[in-house]
């Protein structure tokens, strides 16, 4: 049979699972919006109505124009979402550094840090700085606070502070942590040594969705309260973490621990954590009122628990923060329990596709970040494995076994089976995210998720059903007995050699080719789908054909790293920029970092003196000068000049200096015998409303502004 009439006669065999590709589409219309290097102009949002309409009037002539055109327009609708959202949530933020500078604002939300407290503020004064360049949030970290010195939530405040704009990618290939601030309504991070000063401790809130942010945020402080008054260190910041959702205050150790152990969903309040809670509401009230005969003979019992489990779910996502993960939890869990409620079924396929595309509607930023990626990739998996793999024992091997331990054995391979599969679903997305693979997850993983389903979370739902009589105190304890257990099984997991297996940092067309391989797989059912295997090995054998920067250059040009033979990352200054070093290492897959000015005179590859250093790679040689006459004599024999100083009439092939820098952003640079490759991070990322100096370049005028005489 031809290839293309083979390809339509498996095509239209399959016509039943065609709805749950208009979810895949949605998603590539948002990635492709996201990935532009520009900002598309406003009629753009009128493909979709087009192609929409175009689909309709084809409908009777042609249908596979018809799919074509309808599969664009969902495409286009995923597009202009993300478009909508861009433009709703547009706000100033702070491409420079302030210096120091008095800042005034609201309270909006107070996190725990290992080492004090880290306060947002609303609709903040930012020295003379213009209120159509201020941002609407702003982040302050105090060192060495605790809870007890925090102001009241909603409080107005002031103190004088230094603020610098959300950080850039440290390489064209980094995450864009600016973009991800810049849908929290976050223009501006910074800390403050000084004191705080409460100006009014209850101010008028005229917007409602503010009230019930700033209530929100005084039931998070309160259950903070209660868990620091019975538990301590990192056992109460994850037990706080499990109440309200923050994790601010668990220590590095900790977090370490648990990524270690392939624990770190537990750590986040995941949709794992809102389906528990729903159900800890659903079955339980059922079976009371079922305990009435008058009740369950008269009345739909089962639909009453079901509107119950519908406002916990609910409830237990506001407060604990709307990520992407608990959103997909309560939105499958809300439309599995109305169609308990409207005596309906629900498809679990179709329950996550349809769950998707609400969530990449409400929230398309979201479909770029790890959160959401993950927690779609494992529940996906799982339904989708579930009757070929997880429905029962297939190969028969409990038969083997004593019949008092067939139902464990059978449970206990259920679970097995169902942790390999989520694992396998999220490795990809961990490898590209992350760039680490946990090689015992799977075991901490059957040892910690019945610690937190049976032991932890029951606690924690009756915490909450007895804090607002202050008798919650008994159930913290006994939900940080459990928290205990769960972090001792990650640190002992974690201990293990080579817990933590490190890769280089994955292209985004390998994620690509993945993700469209596993979604061929899956979706489909005739024996065509086993073709996206091939996708899938492709996409996860990137380590062999991706190279691996040779040289980084951070944002400001201050700090650079270079790679030796050996595999090392040689850095100019570790200590000034440790946010971009540790991404550097990272994305080299975790090799060790050194001090370039700690490497011996002989060194043959890089060579430090006080005016600066050299590095020498094949046939190409990079001068890193410290001052402008170094600067210009570098600029005689270096192939590459790199500096954090304007440099004119330079000989040089390339130079990179503060012009280039500003313009530019991060430098990422690639040797390959006799040629270099030259990435740049605004090059990549483009000119978009969340890139400094969007639009005006005001930015660079920022700091004179703050400090200038208002007059």
């Amino acid at each position: 049979m031809p290839p293309l009439r083979a390809f339509s006669s498996f095509f239209t065999r399959e016509r039943t699972r065609w709805p749950y590709w208009l979810p895949v589409a949605l998603a590539a219309g948002i990635v492709a919006y996201f990935t532009l290097s520009f900002e598309p102009p406003l009629w753009v949002l009128l493909i979709t109505p087009v192609l929409t309409l175009a689909a309709w009037l084809l409908r009777n002539l042609s249908w596979p124009a018809t799919i074509i055109l309808f599969v664009l327009s969902i495409a286009a609708l995923g597009f202009s979402a993300a478009q909508l959202e861009t433009l709703l949530d547009a706000r100033p933020m702070l491409g420079g550094d302030t210096g120091a500078v008095p800042i005034s604002g609201r309270v909006a939300m107070t996190d725990i840090m290992p080492d004090g407290l880290r306060l947002t503020l609303t609709h903040p004064h930012i020295g003379n700085l213009p209120a159509s360049a201020t941002p609407e949030r702003v982040r302050l970290k105090f060192n060495e606070l605790t809870l007890d010195d925090a102001p009241p939530t909603g409080a107005q405040v002031s103190l004088y502070g230094q603020l610098e704009g959300p950080s850039e990618p440290v390489a064209p290939f980094a995450a864009n942590f600016r973009r991800q601030a810049y849908f929290k309504h976050l223009g501006g991070i910074g800390w403050s040594y000084g004191k705080i000063t409460v100006d009014d401790p209850a101010p008028m809130v005229a917007s409602w969705s503010e009230k019930l942010s700033l209530t929100l945020e005084c039931a998070r402080k309160t259950l903070a309260r209660h868990v620091y008054e019975r538990l301590s260190g990192d056992v109460a910041a994850m037990t706080a973490a499990r109440l309200n959702g923050e994790q601010t205050a668990i220590s590095p150790a900790a977090i370490n621990a648990m990524r270690g152990a392939g624990l770190a969903h537990l750590l986040s309040t995941s949709g794992f954590h809102v389906t528990i809670m729903a159900l800890l509401i659903y079955f339980p009230l059922r079976m009371l009122l079922a305990l009435s005969p008058w009740l369950a003979l008269r009345y739909p019992i089962k639909k009453w628990a079901a509107m119950a489990a519908i406002f916990s779910a609910l409830g237990y996502t506001f407060l604990v923060g709307s990520q992407a993960a608990t959103l997909r939890s309560m939105f499958m869990t809300g439309l599995a329990m109305l169609a308990i409620a409207s005596d309906r079924r629900a498809t679990p396929l179709r329950l996550v596709m349809l769950s998707a595309a609400i969530c990449m509607l409400f929230a398309p930023d979201a479909v770029m970040g790890p959160s959401f990626q993950m927690s779609f990739a494992a529940v996906f998996c799982l339904i989708a494995a579930y009757p070929e793999i997880l429905s029962g024992d297939r190969i028969g091997m409990t038969d083997y076994l004593p019949k008092g331990l067939r139902s464990f054995a059978a449970h206990t391979g259920g679970v097995a089976r169902a942790s390999a599969i989520a694992t396998a679903a999220t490795t990809p997305f961990a490898l590209y995210h992350f760039q680490t693979f946990n090689l015992y997850g799977l075991i901490a993983n059957m040892l910690a998720i019945p610690i937190t389903s049976f032991w932890v979370m029951p606690s924690i739902l009756a915490a909450y059903l007895t804090a607002p009589f202050g008798c919650d105190a008994f159930f913290i304890d006994v939900a940080g007995v459990g928290v205990a257990l769960t972090l001792r099984v990650a640190k002992t997991v974690a201990a293990w050699p080579h817990a933590i297996v490190y890769f280089p940092a994955m292209p985004g067309i390998a994620l690509i080719a993945i993700v469209l391989g596993g979604l061929w797989l899956c979706l489909w059912r005739e024996h065509w789908r086993y073709a996206g295997l091939v996708p899938i090995l492709i996409g996860m054998l990137y380590p062999l054909y991706t190279p691996s920067p040779d040289f980084y250059v951070a944002p400001d040009g201050k700090v650079w790293a270079a790679r030796l033979d050996d595999g090392r990352l040689a850095v100019s200054n570790a200590k000034r920029e440790k946010f971009a070093v540790q991404q550097w290492q990272q994305l080299s897959g975790n090799t060790e970092i050194i001090d370039a000015a700690g490497l011996p005179p002989d060194n043959p590859q890089i060579h430090c003196d006080d005016e600066g250093c050299a590095y020498r790679r094949g046939k190409h040689l990079l001068a890193m000068p410290l001052l402008d006459a170094a600067a210009l004599e570098d600029c005689d024999h270096a192939d590459i000049v790199i500096a954090p100083v304007m440099i004119k009439d330079c000989a040089a092939k390339q130079v990179i200096d503060a012009q280039a820098l500003a313009e530019h952003g991060a430098y990422a640079i690639y040797f390959d015998g006799t040629k270099a490759r030259i990435d740049f991070t605004r090059d990549e990322r483009g000119a978009r409303p969340w890139s400094v100096g969007w639009e005006s370049g005001e930015w660079k005028r920022e700091a004179e502004l703050i400090h200038s005489d208002p007059k």
